[in-house]
């Protein structure tokens, strides 16, 4: 009952923009972490008191999210690459939460270059992922899945009788 459907043409860009995404913000997260603890050397030197807990707070919350972000794109990515059906819908909530973030920072007035680097990825993926060749091929893997499951089911056994040596009578005749 296998389907035998053609993988999409734009496919491959979809897995590299993916792979990319995951490496950016990764990056990101190994550059702030960096940036960071110069700042903490510089404050140092000039005797100026360090951040504030709260500044401390937002700046570990961005830096966690860069790093779940990179690591979820790597992860849809190998996902998409072996034409996983789930990995079609987590990529679209993970764009989805990168272009909410970037929006509100962009509202925010916020942003700054990595911010629109990121955006514009998101919508390239997001675009990528409303082809309708990658919709099909991905709702089609999820078809063939759920066959599969349907019809690999083992039959439940009968259950075995003992053998007795007595025979049951028949009923008598009415």
């Amino acid at each position: 009952m296998k389907k035998n459907v053609r993988r999409p043409q734009y496919l491959g860009w979809l897995v590299l923009l993916c792979f990319g995404q995951g490496a950016m913000y990764i990056t990101y997260f190994v550059l702030a972490q960096s940036y960071y603890s110069q700042i903490q050397e510089l404050e140092s030197l000039l005797d100026r008191p360090p951040l504030s807990l709260s500044q401390l707070v937002t700046l570990w919350l961005l830096l966690g999210t860069w790093f779940a972000f990179g690591l979820a794109s790597l992860t849809i990515g190998i996902g998409l690459r072996q034409s996983r059906p789930w990995a079609w819908t987590a990529a679209m909530v993970l764009e989805g939460a990168i272009l909410l973030i970037s929006l509100e920072t962009y509202f925010n007035r916020q942003a700054n270059i990595l911010f629109y680097v990121g955006m514009t990825v998101a919508v390239m993926i997001t675009f990528l992922l409303n082809q309708r060749e990658i919709q099909d091929f991905y709702h089609a893997h999820q078809a063939e899945i759920s066959a599969e499951k349907f019809t690999s089911r083992r039959p439940v056994p009968e259950p075995q009788l003992e053998e007795s040596d007595e025979r049951p009578t028949p009923a008598p005749p009415v």
